[in-house]
């Protein structure tokens, strides 16, 4: 299985052992910074599913200032150990799910209510995984070793389930403007 994981992460990563955890002393398939990056994806969904919080503006701009983060670790202005790596691949996992989410998670819970003071438990949780991913990397032994390469996976495919849900919402919407400009087909 886990030479599985090594090719298909070998699609979106660079596996750089010398940036790659190692927990139970076992190099994980993916980097510090992807470790960071689909783990942080995948918790990202959970806890958007879990407490479906209101994109109001302040959502929107934390989520873009999560993914523009990115930008001085990504280009190494800044100077980094493996902690790092991992926390600024986390945000900007949560950046990206964040924004992804807006789209179809409008759709999909358009008529629900949103769950009453969940922001404060959803932003709890969230700081919490920040500690409790690279802390699994580090110390986590063979239980991270074999738990980590499951939600980054998730993490990989919950990313690209939101890109192909976005890319439908958008088409549907592409259609449905050609649909009111054109009229209504005629036989």
């Amino acid at each position: 299985m886990n030479d599985l994981m090594q090719q298909i992460f070998s699609l979106v990563c660079g596996q750089n052992p010398a940036h790659t955890w190692a927990p139970g002393g076992e190099l994980l398939p993916f980097c510090q910074r992807c470790t960071g990056f689909y783990v942080g994806a995948a918790l990202a969904l959970i806890l958007l599913l879990r407490f479906r919080p209101i994109p109001n503006a302040r959502y929107c701009w934390l989520h873009v200032l999560l993914v523009l983060m990115m930008a001085p670790f990504g280009f190494h202005l800044v100077s980094q150990d493996a902690v790092l790596r991992t926390l600024s691949g986390q945000w900007f996992g949560f950046g990206v799910v964040g924004l992804l989410w807006l789209l179809p998670g409008e759709k999909i819970f358009a008529k629900s209510k949103p769950i009453p003071r969940s922001r404060k438990v959803h932003i709890l949780l969230a700081v919490t995984s920040l500690v409790l991913v690279p802390a699994a990397a580090r110390w986590g032994g063979a239980a991270a070793h074999a738990v980590l390469p499951w939600f980054a996976l998730a993490g990989l495919v919950a990313i690209a389930g939101l890109v192909l849900s976005n890319a439908a919402v958008f088409l549907a919407g592409v259609f449905a403007w050609l649909r009111r400009r054109i009229g209504p087909a005629t036989p």
